[in-house]
This record gives C-alpha cells, sequence and structure tokens, in this order.
C-alpha cells in the first residue's frame, strides 16, 4: 500500500508538533497560541536542524526565566515589570510564557495594593539579623544614636553660652538665679499654650500605630523603643485616658513583635526550603555527571535558573553548595565539547549515509517505465528507503537544506513517475483528489451559504471528511490542502464578521425545534403504538435537517426532546412486552391445535376428519399472533398436518388402492411427504412406460405389413431398429418403477420401527 498516502493528515499539516510549536511544510516555525490566528512565527529551519534549533530556543527562554524570577526577587517598581513585559514580547524563544506573565502580574497586584511602586519591605529583607540587610539596620541605629549624642553636645554648648550671657550681666545687678527662674516660668508657659499630656501621649500612640504597619522589622524596633523611651519621659498624669493610651500603646508593640517573629519564622522555613531545592537541584545534577549525560545542555541550563532564582540560605549554608554546582558545571561542559566535536562527525557520517539513501532512492524512481510490472516489490523497496532516511540522524547544518531540497525531488519524481505508469496507484490518485476536491468544492460552497449557523457546523465535518480520506503525494496534497485551507479561513473570516446574523439564525432554529418538542409531547401519549413510532422517526429526521441551536440552549431543548420520546418508546417497550405475553399464549393454544390436527391424521374415517378438522382450523386462524420466530415453524407444522388429512380423504374417495393404504398408514408427515413425492414420480415413470408399451405393440403390427424376402427389406429393418430402441427405453422405466417401489417400501418399514 502507499503509505505515503495512508499516513495520518497531521503528517501532511505539520512536520513537528509539540505543546509550544508547530513546524509546516515551508519550513517555518511557529509558537502555538489559543487561536490560529494568535500563533507567532519563531524562524525557518529544516527538519534536520530541528532539533538544534529547539534546544537553542528553549535555552533562551530559561535565561528569559531567570531574569524574570531574579528581578522579581529583588527591589523592583512598575516601571521595572513594564520592562520585563516588552522583553517577554519582544523575546524569540520557547516556553511556558504564561507562566511568566502571571508571576508578573501577580508582582503588580502586590504593588497596588501597597500604594506604591516600591517593592514589599519584607521581600528586602530576606536576610536575619545577621545578613547584611540586617548589619545594614544596625548601621542605621547607630547613626541615629550618633545623630543624638550629636545633638546633646550641641545643647550643652548652648547652655553654656547661656550661662556665660547670665554671669556676664551680673554686673548690671542680676542674679543667674534669677535669670533661670525666669527662663523655666517662660519654658512652662510656652509648653503648657504649645500641648498638653493628653495630646503629647496621643501623638507617640498615633506614630506607633504608623510605624507598627511597615515590614521594616529593624527599623520599626529602633523606633518604637524610642518611642517608649519619650513615654517614660513624658509629663506626669493620672488621667484615666492616658492610662487606656498607654495600653494601648504596649498592645501596639506587642502585636508588632508577634508579627515580626512570625516574619522571621516563615523567613527562617523559606530560607530551609531553599537549602532543600538546592540540595536536590545538586543531586540531579550529580546524577546527570555520573551517568555521562552530556546531551542534557536544556536540563542543565534550566537546573541554572533555578539555583539562582533558590533564595537565601541559612547562613553558611550556601558557599559549600555553591562551589560544589560550579564544580559540577565545569565537569559537564568539558564533557559538552567532546561531545559537540563526536556530534559533527557523526552529523558528517549521517550526511554520507543519506546521500548513498538518495542515490539509491533516485535509482528506483528512474528504473520505472511503462514496461515496469513489479510496481508491490518496487514501492517495498521505496518504502524501505524512504524509513532509513528518516531513521538517519541530522546533518551539518550548512549542508542540511541542500540535502533537504534532493530529498524532496527523489520523493516527486518517483510519485510522479508512478502516477505515470502505474495504473493502479493512478486510480488511487485520482479517487482521493476526486474526494478532497468535493470536499473543497463544498467548503467554497458554504461561502455563499446563507444559513451560516449550519454552514459552520458543516465546515468543521469538512475538516473531519479530509482527514478520513488519505493522504496523496505530498506536492499535490499541498497544492490541495492549500485550496482547502483557503477556503475554510475565508469562511471562518465571514462567521466572525457576521456573528449577530448567526445568532438569529440560532434563534429561528430554536423555536422551530420548539415546535418538534411540542409536537412530540402531544404524539407521546398515543396508543397507536405503529403511527407514533413512524410519527416520531419523522420529527427526528425533520429535528436534524433545522440546523444548531444557541449552544446554551442546545443541551436543555435536546434534553425536552429526547424526554418526550423515550417517553413514548418507553410506553411502546411496555406494551409490546404485554403483546409479547400474549403471543406466548397464543402459541400454546395452537400447539394444542396442531396436536388434534395430527390425531385426526390417524382417524378411522378420513371424510369425517376432514370435517372435524375445519372446526380446528378455523380455531387456528384466530388464535391470533404468535412470537415472530415461531410464526413460519408453526404455520409449517399446520400445513403439514392439514395436508395429511385432505391427502387421507382424497385418497378414500378415488379407490385407489395405493392412496387408501398410505392414507391408513401410521407415518411420520415428513416420511408421508417423501412417499407421495416418490409416488408422483412412480405414477410419471409409469404413464411413460404404457406409452412405450403401446409403441411396441404398433410397431409388432406394422411388421406383419411387410412379407420376407431374400435380397432383405429396408424398411422392415428400420421397423425392427425401432421396436429394439423403444423396448430398450420401456425396460429403463420399469428399473426405474422398481427402484421408487423400493424406497417407498424402505421409508415405510422405517417408519414402522
Amino acid at each position: 500500500m502507499d503509505t505515503t498516502m495512508e499516513e495520518n493528515k497531521e503528517t501532511s499539516q505539520h512536520v513537528y508538533e509539540d505543546e509550544y510549536v508547530i513546524l509546516t511544510q515551508n519550513n517555518e516555525l511557529f509558537l502555538k497560541g489559543d487561536e490560529q490566528d494568535d500563533r507567532k512565527k519563531l524562524c525557518e529551519v529544516s527538519p534536520d536542524d530541528l532539533e538544534d534549533k529547539l534546544s537553542e530556543l528553549k535555552d533562551t527562554f530559561s535565561e528569559l526565566q531567570s531574569k524574570i524570577e531574579e528581578t522579581l526577587a529583588g527591589d523592583v517598581t512598575l516601571e521595572d515589570l513594564t520592562v520585563l513585559e516588552n522583553d517577554i514580547e519582544s523575546s524569540v524563544a520557547i516556553g511556558d510564557y504564561s507562566a511568566l506573565k502571571e508571576q508578573i502580574e501577580e508582582k503588580k497586584s502586590e504593588l497596588t495594593e501597597d500604594g506604591t511602586d516600591e517593592v514589599s519591605v519584607e521581600d528586602e529583607k530576606d536576610e536575619d539579623e545577621g545578613s547584611p540587610d540586617s548589619e545594614a539596620s544596625e548601621t542605621k541605629t547607630e547613626e541615629v544614636e550618633a545623630q543624638e549624642e550629636t545633638a546633646d553636645e550641641e545643647v550643652k554648648e548652648a547652655a553654656d553660652e547661656e550661662v556665660e550671657e547670665v554671669e556676664a550681666e551680673q554686673d548690671d545687678g542680676e542674679t543667674i538665679e534669677d535669670e533661670i527662674e525666669e527662663q523655666e516660668e517662660v519654658a512652662d508657659e510656652e509648653s503648657s499654650d504649645e500641648e498638653s499630656p493628653l495630646d503629647y501621649y496621643k501623638e507617640i500612640v498615633s506614630k506607633a500605630q504608623e510605624l507598627a504597619k511597615q515590614n521594616d522589622w529593624s527599623y520599626v524596633s529602633v523606633e518604637l523603643d524610642n518611642l517608649s523611651h519619650r513615654w517614660a519621659e513624658g509629663p506626669d498624669t493620672d488621667d484615666e485616658q492616658v492610662q487606656k493610651l498607654y495600653k494601648k500603646f504596649n498592645d501596639i508593640v506587642d502585636d508588632f513583635e508577634e508579627r515580626k517573629e512570625q516574619h522571621y519564622a516563615e523567613l527562617e522555613k523559606k530560607k530551609q526550603e531553599n537549602l532543600e531545592t538546592k540540595k536536590e537541584l545538586l543531586k540531579e545534577f550529580e546524577g546527570i555527571v555520573s551517568n555521562e549525560t552530556w546531551t542534557a545542555t536544556r536540563r542543565v541550563n534550566q537546573m541554572k535558573g533555578q539555583w539562582k532564582s533558590a533564595g537565601p540560605l541559612p547562613n553558611g549554608k550556601g558557599e559549600e553548595l555553591d562551589e560544589r554546582f560550579e564544580e559540577l558545571l565545569d565537569t559537564f561542559n568539558d564533557h559538552k565539547v567532546d561531545r559537540l566535536v563526536q556530534k559533527r562527525q557523526k552529523e558528517e557520517d549521517n550526511l554520507m549515509l543519506k546521500l548513498t539513501v538518495l542515490e539509491k532512492m533516485e535509482n528506483v524512481a528512474e528504473s520505472m517505465t511503462h514496461e515496469t510490472e513489479n510496481w508491490d516489490e518496487i514501492e517495498e523497496k521505496f518504502d524501505d528507503l524512504t524509513k532509513q532516511w528518516k531513521k538517519i540522524g541530522r546533518v551539518p547544518k550548512e549542508k542540511s537544506d541542500k540535502v533537504w531540497d534532493r530529498y524532496k525531488s527523489a520523493q516527486d519524481e518517483y510519485y510522479d513517475r508512478k502516477y505515470k505508469y502505474d495504473p493502479d496507484h493512478q486510480s488511487k490518485v485520482d479517487k482521493f483528489t476526486h474526494k478532497k476536491e468535493k470536499i473543497i468544492e463544498e467548503a467554497e460552497a458554504l461561502l455563499e451559504e446563507d444559513d451560516l449557523a449550519t454552514a459552520a457546523r458543516k465546515i468543521n465535518k469538512l475538516h473531519r471528511r479530509w482527514k478520513k480520506v488519505g493522504n496523496l503525494p505530498q506536492r499535490a496534497e499541498d497544492k490541495l490542502w492549500s485550496r482547502f485551507k483557503s477556503a475554510t479561513d475565508a469562511f471562518n473570516e465571514r462567521k466572525a464578521n457576521n456573528q449577530d446574523k448567526i445568532h438569529e439564525q440560532e434563534e429561528e432554529h430554536y423555536e422551530q425545534k420548539l415546535e418538534l418538542v411540542d409536537k412530540a409531547n402531544e404524539v407521546k401519549h398515543t396508543d397507536d403504538f405503529e403511527k407514533g413510532h413512524s410519527q416520531m422517526q419523522s420529527f427526528m429526521d425533520r429535528w436534524k435537517k433545522i440546523g444548531p441551536v444557541p449552544r446554551d440552549k442546545s443541551e436543555k431543548i435536546w434534553k425536552q426532546f429526547k424526554g418526550a420520546m423515550d417517553e413514548f418508546y418507553d410506553r411502546r417497550r411496555e406494551h409490546f412486552k404485554e403483546v409479547k405475553e400474549e403471543r406466548k399464549e397464543n402459541l400454546e393454544k395452537k400447539k394444542q391445535i396442531l396436536e388434534k390436527l395430527r390425531e385426526l391424521g390417524k382417524h378411522d374415517d378420513p371424510i369425517e376428519a376432514v370435517d372435524i378438522a375445519k372446526g380446528l382450523q378455523e380455531e387456528f386462524k384466530n388464535a391470533g399472533y404468535v412470537p415472530i420466530k415461531y410464526k413460519d415453524k408453526m404455520w409449517k407444522k399446520y400445513r403439514e398436518a392439514c395436508d395429511v388429512i385432505y391427502d387421507r380423504m382424497r385418497a378414500a374417495k378415488s379407490g385407489d388402492k395405493f392412496d387408501q393404504e398410505l392414507a391408513k398408514a401410521d407415518l411420520d408427515p415428513e416420511d408421508r411427504s417423501k412417499i407421495q413425492e416418490l409416488r408422483k414420480k412412480y405414477n410419471k415413470v409409469k404413464k411413460e412406460a404404457k406409452q412405450l408399451e403401446k409403441e411396441v405393440l404398433q410397431y409388432e403390427e406394422k411388421k406383419t405389413y411387410f412379407k420376407p424376402s431374400k435380397g432383405g427389406n429396408s424398411l422392415l429393418d428400420e421397423v425392427e431398429n425401432r421396436i429394439e430402441e423403444v423396448e430398450q427405453k420401456l425396460e429403463s422405466r420399469q428399473e426405474k418403477m422398481e427402484s421408487l417401489t423400493e424406497k417407498m417400501d424402505q421409508i415405510r418399514e422405517e417408519s414402522g420401527d
């Protein structure tokens, strides 16, 4: 069989297809989308170079994934996220883009919820207090303390200057104590004017609330501690509201501390998980190296990205793991170079093999002429060479296109010559071509179809029919497929531009099917089940012709229609169950009547038996229907029993001794029938024998008309020859009569036994 024709249609449309990409017959590599129009062209590549190209594009995706994960793990802004989105859109790679986009969208949501385009402080604090970030917080605290010390010194210097000024004024008759008292009074007045104790503590509580919302754990801890000192140094008061504020302040601090402890516990847990992740990656990498799987370049690149994006580890745990990972990476890269050299040599060897196979394929094609007869042998040989070609691996990239073009030319030449010289192949190609051209014509006709809703369903059926037809030689297949695809694409465009019209047509179909549902509901109650069955079949035929309804209503209305039909056919089945039982009863009645008829076949008075049989025959006819599988059998037995009765009656009236004896004989109906058949043959032969006896007598009488003569008499000789011929025939008939008599006697004896 022509393997090119029998391959799956998908092979005709796409040279290669996986989860992410397809490679067309034109060597165009597309990234899959939700719809065919969403496909993104990545590049052009020959099948021989496809594996390398896929590996390269997947490595590019791994690098992009690592970059995005590394960026998201640090400080990012909305602007940074936009840049990442642009990188995704402009990238030429193969991988799960939807997962990357979801990560960016989640990060956007977090930034939007925080009301700022800065990353959360929690993500910034990936290390505990012993980490570099924690040291930065401590440095920040030291800077605050240094600023406070500087401020204290400045206050002291200012106080000393004031004291000097006061001492300078003593010459005017004023004491330092008086000046100080005046300043204290002024300060007390200003303090009284500026702020009350209640407002002072309210301010502290308000600041504590704002600080407690933040996630900069070290900074907030320091600031809350400072606020606690301020509270302790604040004005004395017995105000009950201040006591409540103090409790509230402590609750805020306690809640923050609890939240901080929870954060650091989760952070430590995450670090431990990161450690386990790196250990697993390391274990897998060690397995790759120990098993010498030097072709696992794509997986190693993925592992590199996962290693970089794993996140922080517990203190003192990362350096040793990183060193081991780098050591394995160096080992892998060293062997990778060796593998690439071996790969190049292998590609050169593959090139020589493919050129050898190509030469044989070309020779097979050239050997076909109008005198060729061993087409099966040639086809098997060419198919075997094609399989050999496909099994041979890649060739050097710079020579792959040339080799591929030569292969296609050899294939085209083979099928062109086979079509020209092989009548069977030509017939098969013409048959498949005719079927596909008919499908194309139907697809093109749908462009003028008014009922777009029905046409939309038909276009899907045409695709399924196309796949079932079988494949043509590649060049012819591509040409027809291009025409078919153009028609279906044009229809899909028309469909997309007329959605409102399609919806209207589906609603019209829905109304028509509702009418059928109403009619089916009326018929389902009928007791005329044969007529009801015919009507229900008519409704079903019309239902199929009406066309599709809106998808959201399709299942519901079908259930209504089918429910009415099911109810009718359930009632019909119940009815026929009762009929079946009734027919079983009728069968038993007829069996009893048959028994009586058989008994009449042995009645002493054959003429009286007929009179009795007539009443039983009437009963038999009125007994009703029997189960269909017994109908013919019962009728045969009935006819046999009646034949015996009426044959006996006819024999009794005829006066024929043989018939009378046969009528009285106790024989099985089947044996009686055989004897009667033999008797008919016997009578026919007996009649022929009597006729021959008459002819012999006539010829004997003619002999008396001739006088003996010494010279002989030709006419007399002829009469004597004729007598001899007739006597031979008569003897043959008599022998046959004896044979028939013996057979009838044998049947009687066997029946009597």
